[in-house]
């Protein structure tokens, strides 16, 4: 009877270890969860690309998403690493600029466009939303930073995002 009472006892301690360490264990983010990302499309002078819209391919899919009103796009699902294609285009479907957009993992997070014109986005490994900002040069390159506060115009008048 008191070995029933101690294989009970231990059956109960282990149940109870195994619920507390449940919550206790930080959440691993895996590549199947992708990555969101926020962008605002400008021009030089920080006019939004209004009527624009940006698509972002990879060799096995392709998301279409249309620039609003403020010039800014939200969409979710992309690649944590690894490359994929952002293409503008115009209300007529002209091509206005493209870019290979470069992804890695890293301690920080940063944004910055290479001399070979590659857009390189450094995540964290907690980071699931991105926000970017892209600027179509005159002569059609689009280069990229990150969008965190100040580096809108402060004329413009486009929501501050935190990246």
């Amino acid at each position: 009877m008191c070995t029933q009472r101690v294989g009970i006892a231990l059956l109960l301690l282990l149940f109870l270890a195994g619920c507390t360490g449940m919550g206790t264990a930080p959440l691993e983010k895996t590549e199947e969860e992708g990555l969101s990302i926020a962008a605002l499309f400008q021009t030089e002078n920080g006019d939004a690309l209004r009527g624009s819209a940006a698509c972002f391919s990879t060799e096995a899919a392709s998301e279409h998403c249309q620039v609003d009103s403020e010039g800014i796009v939200s969409v979710s699902g992309l690649p944590r690493s690894g490359e994929l294609r952002l293409t503008l285009v115009d209300p007529q479907q002209k091509e206005q600029g493209a870019m290979t957009l470069s992804f890695g993992q890293g301690a920080v997070i940063d944004a910055s466009t290479g001399e070979n014109g590659v857009g390189h986005f450094t995540v964290r490994d907690d980071t699931s939303e991105v926000a970017l900002i892209f600027v179509l040069t005159e002569d059609g390159t689009l280069q990229c930073t990150l969008w965190l506060e100040g580096t809108v115009p402060p004329n413009a008048d486009y929501p501050q995002k935190g990246a």
